[in-house]
């Protein structure tokens, strides 16, 4: 990235933090209720035998708690922000200066970026010493961690292109928000499910992000097995970004 893209980068950062700031409503939505669902789901975890099937608790609640907080605190986020600022003729503004079209949308999503990584670092601390569960394997975290960013960002900008306004956002997302988690390990280990249906969902969308954050702490994925799971997503995220690429739309719907 160059110097004038990265500064472009910086100041739409800026404009989205200040109109955040400005309604104290979204530190409710995008804070507090990914982590109330994620205390919800602890309970349920507690339910199934674990140890039945070898999963410890602390390193599968903070793969669990990455997933959660990517879908409600990115994906849902970005999504309705792309919708917003194209209603209100943002983007086809920007467009007509020198930004790029990749500069301005990862500019636009780069506040809940910074805020999804956050919150994924300060839960996974916690639960961390919670659970007495040290990361034996940081790499396949931070790769877990930043392929979970690109596709939920990617993966945005696509839901975003079938929106024809902001308030079809909750409409166009809720696939994603209900099914993404039940099919990605998110909610239930694949590890609990039968072993032709668990073998299916390793090809899910999130499940290799899920799967790459869990070995940080349990270093159960060996070199082929962490690269294997970063190219996976990175042909969802290929994928979800051509769909963005060509549906995309820059100004309202006639």
């Amino acid at each position: 990235m160059n110097g004038l893209a990265a500064q472009h980068m910086r100041t739409l950062f800026h404009i989205e933090w200040k109109l955040f700031n400005r309604i104290r409503a979204n530190y409710f939505f995008v804070v507090f209720v990914p982590l109330m669902i994620l205390v919800a789901m602890r309970s349920v975890q507690e339910q199934l035998d674990l140890d039945r099937y070898g999963l410890n608790p602390g390193p599968l609640m903070v793969a669990t708690s990455a997933g959660i907080l990517l879908i409600f605190s990115l994906y849902s986020s970005v999504t309705g922000l792309y919708v917003a600022r194209r209603e209100e003729l943002v983007l086809k503004r920007l467009r007509t200066g020198e930004v790029s079209d990749p500069v301005i949308l990862a500019g636009g999503a780069s506040m809940y970026v910074a805020i999804t990584v956050a919150q994924i670092a300060v839960v996974a601390a916690v639960l961390s010493v919670m659970f007495d569960a040290a990361p034996r394997q940081p790499l396949s975290a931070l790769a877990g961690l930043l392929t979970g960013v690109a596709l939920m960002t990617a993966m945005a900008a696509a839901t975003a292109a079938l929106c024809r306004s902001v308030e079809s956002v909750m409409v166009a997302t809720l696939p994603a928000v209900f099914v993404l988690p039940m099919v990605s390990g998110v909610y239930i280990p694949r590890e609990v499910l039968p072993d032709v249906l668990g073998d299916v969902l390793l090809y899910a969308p999130l499940s290799s992000t899920v799967d790459l954050v869990r070995s940080g702490w349990t270093a159960e994925l060996g070199a082929a097995g962490a690269l294997g799971r970063c190219a996976l997503a990175a042909g969802w995220t290929v994928l979800f970004a051509w769909i963005a690429v060509r549906r995309f739309r820059w100004e309202p719907r006639v």
